[in-house]
């Protein structure tokens, strides 16, 4: 048998091995295969060799040890090229093994909190072998790899050296995934503290979006966490799509009641809510017109044929909602520049994480609206109606690039201003805006995600008819801010809480 070469199948995933298979036994490779690929091979009518009369034993607890025997191990191992292997390989009793087919247990997770019995352990033991041993044994870790190995074999006779070097690559970088991903099925705990000393990123393309920043740019979508909270109704993404529709979805997973945020350049310049969503859409679309243009519109109601009118000679680029009425989707569908994204709402990550320096920033999520009740400080005692807007110009300028400033008024924002060195610069564009949008900022409400190093925002706000303001507080002038608005009449409402989004 010294000049046979022998292939173990272990496969999980059986798309393509039946064809695979015969492709390999066709080209001299005597196979081998563990447990339910042996019983799948079988019932295809292929002839292969039962691992159990290799290791010389069945199954053992109920299927948990198949591969992981010295029989099996020492012939992936086994260096052709090195002669007391060899030897001592056949000493034992042992046959080497030329291929080594394999892929994972499908990560379904566990029966309960602390169950990790879904972990496949032999498979990516072999894998990481074969990988290990590259230049004597064949590592095929994935059904799209048959094809170029099936070919590789009829038309040279054998696997070349940079296509076993690929395959081992690629062995190693999937089971490094098979890892990641199961500490990802693992329940959060202390121990996916951001503070850890590592972080395993296990992350799968799930698309290719037409371009990265600019169209020069090549760009992907990759995820850890199994299929994204999105899906792509229609159209194909860009990499700043995908910003805006995770704008849309954080922004959105503040309310409870029907909400509508418009987002241009990962940020929002509109967002309303009311109980009725076509409504909250308008309002929103209302705050900022101009930059409304072209821009991602979100929502966590069902879009329907009413938002489609609402939107119909308007140029939007990427609309996100949970559902859409079918009568609506016929409407959207001959907008041909609108892209349509169904998204589940609510959820948000656990972690933030961003490239930076070479390195990786990771944060914990700001999942925190408030860290404590609103504290007056000055004007007296707010009716509920305000304090309700204060409430809803917090939950808006949260989403906002810091330093961010929003004017709201009965739940919608009316003017936003975001993302200048200078807090004030942000007061006098939302003014701007408010003003270019012909929204009366009379009796409106101010949220400012920082705190205010001087009173000259307050002044503003007072000058254009602001009634309240909602800040975190914590600069060193707090009382100098606090007196200027008890002077002007201004309601002021510290968070403690601050929100900086950069």
């Amino acid at each position: 048998m010294a000049d046979v070469k022998t292939a173990l199948l272990s496969a999980f995933d059986k798309t393509g091995l039946a064809d695979f298979a015969r492709r390999i036994a066709g080209q001299g490779y005597r196979l081998m295969a563990s447990g339910g690929t042996h019983r799948y091979l079988a019932e295809q009518g292929i002839d292969a060799v039962e691992t159990s009369k290799i290791t010389g034993r069945v199954e053992v607890l109920g299927g948990l040890v198949k591969t992981l025997h010295p029989g099996i191990h020492a012939g992936i191992l086994a260096d052709r090229a090195n002669p007391e292997h060899m030897s001592e390989l056949s000493d034992l009793g042992y046959e080497k093994i030329d291929m080594v087919v394999v892929n994972f247990y499908a990560l379904d997770g566990g029966r309960n909190e602390q169950d990790l019995s879904f972990i496949d352990i032999g498979g990516p033991a072999m894998a990481r072998a074969a990988a290990k041993n590259f230049g004597s044994c064949v590592p095929v870790p994935h059904p799209s790899w048959y094809e170029k190995v099936a070919s590789a074999l009829e038309s040279d006779g054998g696997i070349g050296r940079v296509l076993r070097w690929n395959l081992a690559r690629d062995a190693i970088r999937r089971t490094g995934m098979y890892d990641a991903a199961t500490l990802n099925m693992i329940p959060s705990g202390s121990e996916t503290d951001p503070a850890v000393d590592t972080i395993l990123l296990g992350l799968t393309k799930h698309m290719d979006l037409r371009y990265g920043e600019n169209p020069h740019q090549a760009a992907g979508f990759y995820s850890g966490s199994g299929q994204p909270p999105f899906r792509v109704l229609k159209g194909d993404l860009s990499y700043n799509n995908i910003l805006d529709v995770d704008c849309c979805l954080n922004q959105l997973a503040e309310f409870e009641g029907n909400a509508a945020v418009v987002v241009k350049h990962v940020g929002p310049c509109g967002v309303a809510e009311c109980g009725d969503g076509p409504v909250a859409l308008g309002r929103a679309y209302a705050c900022d017109p101009l930059s409304a243009f072209g821009g991602v519109i979100g929502m966590n109601f069902t879009f329907s044929e009413k938002c489609a009118e609402f939107l119909a000679k308007k140029f939007v680029e990427c609309i996100v909602a949970p559902c859409y009425e079918d009568a609506a989707l016929e409407r959207l569908r001959k907008k041909k520049r609108t892209r349509l994204v169904e998204a589940h709402m609510g959820s948000v990550p656990l972690e933030v994480m961003r490239t930076a320096a070479g390195g990786v920033l990771v944060q914990a999520y700001d999942g925190e609206l408030l860290t404590q009740d609103l504290e007056f400080v000055s004007g007296g005692k707010p009716d509920p109606d305000l304090v309700d807007d204060l409430v809803f110009a917090w939950k808006a300028v949260k989403h906002t690039k810091s330093n961010g400033i929003v004017f709201a008024s009965s739940g919608a924002t009316i003017g936003i201003g975001a993302g200048q060195p200078s807090r004030v610069d942000s007061t006098k564009i939302a003014i701007r805006k408010a003003r270019e949008g012909g929204h009366d900022l009379t009796g409106s409400v101010m949220a400012s995600d920082g705190f205010f190093p001087f009173p000259d925002s307050v002044e503003l706000a007072a000058e254009v008819g602001a009634r309240a303001v909602v800040q975190p507080g914590g600069s060193i002038r707090d009382q100098e801010v606090v007196k200027r608005a008890e002077d002007l009449g201004i309601v002021m409402a510290l968070t403690r809480t601050r929100h900086f989004k950069h």
